[in-house]
């Protein structure tokens, strides 16, 4: 027989026993619909995150700090070193870095920049004499591609520039288009402890996350401006190290090695960051996962049940066939194929199902507790995965059927035939 034809016989099968035939379909059904709507939370999870945080694949930027064993974390008793400090919080802090360093980085073979991050302490910020209001964080953005509502990024050149977050645009009565080109005021203690204010035009808007919250992004020239009147220019805990000539191909870890090995340094690469934040949301998700794959396996040993009776039944039937000349190969095909198909049936149902499913409660999650978080679809149900999950499905519903298809074939057709 042609494999069409055995498809279709063993799809007729299925329908002689329509209510045992639906219940297999069924326990796959419910492992499959949680399957598919996990990997949808990890799709949709995965797409936010990477346009909340840069495009990972941005390559040749790293964080670079001081490597310290002071660890005010660490758990347990630990044997006093009198050669080194006590890990108290306060002295871990205080490992910084100064202009030697970056002077050092600097001459690493094929560095392009680096940009020290200073610690800036704003007051608040305000628009043309009107009211205050808290700021949360003002920083600077090396590596990450924000997503942004209107305007652009940040340039090497910029001055006087900043990214404003859209938490901010309603209370300073601005929107997403009028805020751009629109001078802020950021306010600051000086040295002194005197209040001043800095001027710095918007160049673009973010939309809001709950990533990166209540943040304004400001060019480096304003942010050492500030560092210095606030007597923290000299000293950043961190720098940013950018190499030049960089792609997707170069092998980032020689890249770090060539940092650490000019002094006592740490670095880390931004796509290692973003990558990290993506591992984790994929762990939780894979995990969730388990509780599909666990059903899958239960619904598998249905699948066994179901066939085993069928052989049970047409036990006359295959005897004949055989007796008719019909290969094993081929009545193995037909008890397989019918396992096949079951997982089949219920996957391509389970996805459809969890599609609908993930519509409605996008549609929710955008009215309700995701309304603040333009652009974020919690669920995704992305097509090729979706086949990947049927055909997984499918292939465990094979396995399962190749029992019941091996006793099947090996029937022997005078006993068979005999049988009552």
């Amino acid at each position: 027989m042609r494999l069409w034809d055995l498809v279709v016989t063993a799809n007729r099968n299925l329908t002689r026993s329509k209510l045992r035939t639906l219940l297999t379909i069924l326990a796959i059904f419910v492992g499959g619909f949680t399957l598919t709507l996990t990997t949808a939370l990890n799709t949709g999870a995965s797409q936010y995150l990477q346009r909340q945080l840069g495009n990972a694949s941005v390559p040749g930027v790293f964080e670079v700090l001081p490597k310290t064993d002071l660890n005010p974390f660490a758990t347990g008793v630990q044997k006093y070193d009198p050669n080194k400090k006590a890990g108290s919080l306060q002295n871990a802090l205080t490992a910084s870095m100064d202009q030697s360093d970056v002077d050092k980085l600097s001459k690493v073979q094929g560095v392009d920049t680096v940009s020290p991050y200073y610690t800036l302490q704003p007051e608040y910020i305000s628009v043309d004499g009107g009211d205050k209001y808290q700021i949360t964080t003002l920083s600077q953005n090396y590596g990450l591609n924000l997503d942004l509502a209107s305007g652009r990024l940040l340039k090497d050149n910029d001055k006087d520039s900043a990214i404003l977050s859209e938490e901010y645009l309603q209370p300073l009565g601005l929107n997403a288009q009028n805020a751009v080109g629109r001078q802020i005021n950021i306010g600051y203690k000086n040295t002194h402890g005197k209040l001043a204010e800095k001027k710095i035009t918007v160049v673009g808007v973010m939309r809001k996350t709950f990533i990166v919250q209540n943040q304004v992004f400001v060019d480096v020239d304003t942010a050492k401006e500030l560092a210095d009147a606030q007597g923290q220019g000299s000293r950043y805990m961190v720098v940013f190290v950018k190499f030049a000539n960089v792609n997707d191909q170069t092998d980032e870890g020689a890249l770090k090695e060539r940092l650490q090995s000019v002094g006592n340094y740490t670095a880390v690469s931004i796509k290692e960051r973003i990558g990290t934040i993506v591992t984790i949301v994929g762990a939780v998700t894979a995990s969730l996962s388990v509780v599909g794959i666990i059903a899958l396996l239960a619904a598998s040993f249905g699948i066994i049940n179901t066939l085993l009776m069928s052989v049970y039944e047409r036990t006359k039937e295959v005897g004949l066939m055989k007796a008719l000349g019909m290969h094993r190969r081929t009545v193995f095909g037909v008890f397989a194929i019918e396992a096949a198909l079951v997982g089949f049936w219920g996957s391509a149902i389970a996805v459809l199902a969890a599609a609908g499913v993930s519509e409605l409660i996008n549609q929710y999650a955008a009215a309700n507790f995701l309304k603040d978080f333009e652009g974020f679809t919690l669920l995704v149900v992305d097509p090729t995965v979706a086949a990947f999950v049927i055909l997984l499905i499918m292939l465990i519903a094979f396995l399962a059927g190749t029992l019941p298809a091996i006793k099947a074939s090996r029937l022997d057709p005078i006993e068979a035939l005999r049988s009552e």
